[in-house]
């Protein structure tokens, strides 16, 4: 008896201890690089997380924020092994056009998510068009940021820069909105989904307008970067926008590291947001409709293979 009760406590000994190294292998480490405060990117990071460490056994995922050319340097290089980048950022960037000094590597694809809108609003009621912005106060997000760069193309349409305007201002979303609440600046330009949560706050708060980006201007936008989508903000997306603004904008992706990243579990993060995407339409409105063929589409950065064999296995290519 004592012989069988002790070659089971051995027995179980050793299960246990490879039970142990078997969780201890599967831990990894994920650092995701997500947005500034106020936009879209930094709550849909938190949800993101929990997903994949509820999906992904193991899985323990770092939140660190960014913003579109900062995240797209960043999983460039190593600093994190994904990250939220705009379409037309990635581009530029797998390509060497300015602002980047040379082509980034190791970025792959891992899907398309919702679309995000160049949004022109002023609280200056003699303020129609980008023409009108000369000598004004405007607001958009911190060099480095792919917001800034938009802010910068859409001047440009109309021969402007910031020499141009009164005064720049290069703050977060919240602190923009801020700045607009309490009238120190006269515009604000900012990139990301509708509706969003700090510009709600402020068409709450102050009489705004929407100002819509001409077929000309659009024109000029695409020719200089070939990413940029004509896109329409839905009437009363935001209070007493009784009308739509046609505006521009491209698509929200995320990106892995190429090499640091696994098939598996670029395999495994793809296939949890397959599942669970939706659930984010919490945050985005329209990722409460996410499907793993709008996730799948081609966007002209390349696809990692673990994010490939996940939608072909989902039917989605």
């Amino acid at each position: 008896m004592i012989k069988s009760v002790t070659r089971g406590a051995m027995a179980l000994a050793v299960a246990g201890a490879l039970g142990l190294g078997a969780s201890a292998a599967k831990a990894e480490d994920f650092v995701f690089m997500t947005g500034p405060a106020g936009g879209s990117w930094y709550p849909l990071g938190g949800a993101i997380k929990n997903i994949l460490e509820e999906e992904v056994p193991g899985l323990n995922v770092t939140i660190r924020p960014g913003a579109g050319l900062i995240n797209l340097k960043g999983v460039s290089g190593g600093k994190a092994h994904m990250g939220w980048s705009l379409v037309m950022s990635a581009v530029d960037g797998i390509n060497g056009n300015e602002p980047f000094d040379e082509k980034i590597q190791d970025v792959c694809n891992l899907g398309s998510f919702y679309d995000n809108y160049l949004q022109f609003v002023t609280t200056d009621e003699s303020v129609n068009s980008v023409a009108d912005l000369k000598g004004k106060a405007l607001v958009t997000l911190p060099r480095g940021n792919t917001t800034e760069l938009g802010a910068r193309a859409l001047l440009k349409t109309e021969d402007m820069n910031y020499d141009s305007l009164g005064k720049v201002n290069f703050a977060s979303i919240s602190d923009g909105v801020n700045m607009m609440k309490d009238g120190q600046v006269d515009a604000m330009m900012t990139i990301t989904s509708v509706p969003n949560g700090s510009l709600l706050d402020l068409t709450n708060s102050r009489k705004v307008k929407f100002v819509e980006i001409t077929d000309e201007q659009f024109a000029h936008l695409k020719a200089q970067n070939a990413g940029w989508q004509r896109l329409i903000v839905p009437p009363n997306s935001y209070p007493e926008q009784t009308e739509e603004v046609r505006i521009a904008g491209f698509p929200a992706h995320l990106i892995l590291n190429c090499k640091s990243v696994s098939e598996e579990t670029a395999y495994n993060v793809t296939k949890a947001l397959i599942k669970r995407g939706q659930e984010l339409g919490a945050i985005v409105k329209s990722l409460s409709t996410l499907t793993a063929e709008r996730m799948a589409v081609d966007i002209g950065v390349p696809m990692h293979p673990g994010a490939v064999r996940a939608y072909k296995e989902a039917g989605a290519l």
